[in-house]
């Protein structure tokens, strides 16, 4: 079998909000108000302050402009800062400096959310990931390693999912399997200079490893750019402590050595930047990292057989990746959406409001069966099957006894 066809994933998995929302993690219209009620106190005491800033300033702005608005959107919010920026325009007595700093402060505060979120997640709703995660590594390691069964496209900040994985790796204490982001990463580095265990993703199949790919197109609350060698640090595979790693003013430790101290003779240095892509009208998608993961969406979408969406409603303001969508799938892919029952209008609904519903968008935008399966049944009903078919632990004994008779003697 030649190489090329068997890098070619059957499967590629398309992940929504709603995939991570049995986790706790709040929806895009839920993150504003979560980050106006999180208590600063809550929060490791290192961050207490610079989290009370960053909440502070920005819903200062966010009140000031949307005085009348008890809830505006974050699309709203970010296409307005987005836009003055980059016309360098004032904003309701903000020159564009400074609303360049209420983004990097909100941006932090959605960062410290996350975390803060993910830190508190009973684990009890961790358990569906956790089963989810044993399945996705079994099928990974017994492909073996020169194949792809399938592949990951997350639209989602959070890492619910890499958690999980990383949690069923090591409570098994399995080695040569690791999540590939699919882009240049460089471990984060924590206190004391001590490094993630993740191995680079570029790397991973040179050091044979089982890689999980998984492409996250809007970025990720566990990685930080540095904006002068534009080095992608990420956190996969640190410890939880590390929180402060991505929210503290942190200096990229390799530019540090090139530019060692400030005009004022403090160390200087570059400071890294929460790597996320905003939901705004005015996306901005030129990052070097971000393209190469959008590359390699394009040509896994290209490759597969079927492409299943979970938990993502498909807006119809999402341009970029409706237009990924309609260049890369192929025309006799399989294509399962996976929704919920509020996702389809009901059998009354007017005409003229029905692609209010991800149901109906998803009909317009593929046509109706057989080109397209839409359910109902949510995450957990989709992969039910595979998780009942297999007790999770005993999936993970089998990775490991796969693991170790693979290896060379």
């Amino acid at each position: 079998m030649r190489d090329e066809e068997q890098l070619k994933p059957e499967t590629v998995y398309v992940l929504g909000a709603g995939s991570s929302y049995d986790a706790g993690v709040p929806l895009q219209s839920e993150i504003l108000q979560r980050i106006k009620d999180l208590d600063p106190l809550s929060a490791p005491s290192v961050l207490t302050d610079a989290f009370a800033e960053c909440q502070g300033r920005s819903i200062a702005f966010i009140n000031r402009i949307f005085e009348r608005v008890p809830n505006p959107r974050l699309e709203d919010i970010f296409t307005l800062i987005d836009q003055s920026i980059q016309h360098k325009n004032y904003c309701v007595g903000y020159n564009w400096q400074e609303v360049e700093v209420i983004r990097r402060a909100l941006l932090s505060a959605i960062v410290h959310l996350f975390h803060i979120n993910e830190s508190r997640t009973p684990p009890a709703k961790n358990g569906l990931y956790r089963k989810i995660a044993a399945f996705l590594i079994e099928e990974r390691v017994e492909a073996g390693q020169q194949n792809h069964p399938f592949s990951i496209i997350s639209l989602n900040w959070d890492c619910v999912l890499e958690n999980a994985i990383y949690w069923c790796l090591d409570e098994h204490e399995i080695g040569n399997v690791d999540v590939d982001y699919c882009c240049y990463t460089t471990p984060l580095q924590g206190p004391g200079g001590q490094e993630a265990k993740h191995v680079p993703s570029l790397q991973q199949k040179a050091v044979g490893l089982y890689n999980i790919k998984l492409m996250k197109l809007h970025g990720s609350i566990n990685c930080v750019v540095c904006p002068n060698c534009n080095r992608l640090y990420a956190g996969l595979h640190a410890p939880a402590e590390w929180m402060e790693e991505y929210l503290v003013n942190k200096i990229c430790p390799r530019c540090a050595r090139v530019v060692p101290y400030s005009q004022d003779g403090r160390q200087g240095g570059p400071i890294l930047e929460p790597l996320l892509i905003t939901p705004t009208f005015l996306k901005e998608l030129g990052d070097t990292h971000i393209q190469m993961v959008w590359h390699n969406a394009y040509v896994d979408l290209c490759e597969a057989k079927k492409v299943i969406f979970i938990g993502y409603s498909l807006p119809e303001a999402d341009y970029h990746l409706r237009t990924l969508l309609k260049r890369a799938i192929r025309h006799d892919a399989e294509i399962t959406a996976v929704l919920t029952e509020r996702d389809n209008p009901p059998a009354d609904c007017p005409a003229h409001i029905r692609d209010k519903y991800a149901a109906s968008r998803y009909r317009a935008f593929f046509g109706s069966e057989p080109r397209i399966t839409v359910r109902s049944d949510g995450m957990r009903g989709y992969f039910h099957r595979d998780l009942d078919a297999k007790n999770w632990t005993d999936r993970l004994t089998n990775v490991k006894d796969m693991i170790t008779q693979a290896k060379p003697r």
